[in-house]
């Protein structure tokens, strides 16, 4: 009798303890998510949207974002890692993905440029198609490539 006494309290604590836990995660969470503010939205670089690298990267604002758990945010995120991209109007984009680009922008840090597993809007790394309603060029579906046999 008195072993059964034992364990029902020591449920009781258990239960007692379970949702204390619960709303502590979700106060830190929903911490965390106000103090990193929403994600930046970023895009594969498109000449049909940014203009030919070539002749507009000098119009492109090269811009360090932090990615942190899969997505990109504005201000630094501790634990995050800086990576450089870059803004056009409204517009964040990953740098062109063509070996001639590497060295042509001077402003831009090419070590803080993006590795092709980051994840973004576009998973097409430098096809040109973005993810998400009104941000697709609606172009020809091709395979993006930049014309060269590389």
């Amino acid at each position: 009798m008195r072993t059964t006494h034992v364990m029902t309290a020591g449920l009781i604590g258990l239960l007692a303890a379970m949702p204390a836990g619960a709303s502590a995660q979700v106060s830190v969470s929903v911490t965390l998510g106000a103090h990193l503010g929403p994600p930046v939205r970023v895009f594969a670089y498109s000449p049909e949207r940014y203009g030919p690298w070539r002749e507009d990267y000098r119009r492109w604002t090269p811009v360090i974002v932090y990615e942190f758990g899969g997505a990109y945010y504005p201000r630094e995120v501790r634990g995050g890692r800086e990576v450089e991209i870059y803004r056009y109007r409204d517009h964040y984009f990953l740098p062109p993905d063509d070996r001639d680009w590497i060295g042509a922008d001077r402003r831009y840090d090419y070590r803080r440029r993006p590795v092709h597993d980051d994840d973004h809007e576009d998973r097409g790394w430098g096809r040109g198609r973005g993810r998400g309603r009104g941000h697709g060029h609606g172009g020809d579906g091709g395979d993006g490539g930049d014309g060269g046999d590389g």
